[in-house]
């Protein structure tokens, strides 16, 4: 009798042991089930972002509001030492972009080394300048001095080589050239003709 009624509190407390493994293996079992093949679904939507478009600006620098202008008073004939001519270019942007300029020039032609060697042609540019009086007399007043020098024989000659603006779509400046033939120019000079050339260069470099 004592031996039976031992041997049924141990079943029990087997059987409950049992009970607790088989809830543990059959959670994970669940726990594995759920992370090998479970699938869900997510709803998507989609944007679609438009209007970033690109255009290339245009660059065109002009002079007097043209692409080849040519000077029609800063030229002399005639001349005597101590004569002087004078001219308003204006500079303008006839782009679309900002830019900046340079400026060269110098001289050429048959005796342009005659000239150039007696340093007998004298260049003022006044950025903002006006022109007084007309002909031989003509002169530049007010403005700022952005080049003062003697034109040679080399018309790559930097007149203005630091970049000057930048000028804004249809932005404009004007420059005021004045030549004065010297007055110490040797009679050798006499007769003889030079054409004075300048090159405006403009870049998209505004730094």
């Amino acid at each position: 009798m004592s031996s039976h009624a031992g041997r049924g509190p141990r079943r029990r407390v087997l059987g409950a042991l049992g009970s607790a493994r088989l809830r543990a293996l059959l959670g994970l079992g669940v726990v594995l089930s759920v992370g090998a093949t479970g699938t869900f679904a997510f709803w998507t939507d989609d944007v679609t972002i438009s209007g970033t478009s690109f255009t290339a600006g245009t660059l065109d620098l002009q002079v007097n509001n043209a692409d080849a202008p040519a000077t029609t008073t800063l030229g002399m004939s005639a001349m005597v030492p101590g004569n002087t001519s004078a001219e308003v270019l204006t500079i303008k942007n006839n782009g679309t972009a900002p830019l900046k300029y340079t400026l060269t020039g110098g001289l050429t032609g048959t005796d342009a080394a005659a000239y150039g060697t007696a340093n007998a042609l004298a260049l003022t540019i006044l950025a903002g300048g006006t022109k007084s009086g007309s002909g031989n007399s003509a002169t530049c007043t007010g403005g700022t001095s952005v080049y003062s020098g003697n034109l040679t024989t080399t018309a790559s000659t930097a007149l203005i080589g630091t970049r000057r603006g930048p000028l804004a779509a249809a932005g404009t400046e004007t420059l005021c050239f004045m030549i004065n033939f010297s007055a110490s120019a040797p009679t050798t000079l006499q007769a003889k003709t030079a054409t004075a050339t300048f090159t405006a260069t403009g870049t998209s470099d505004v730094s």
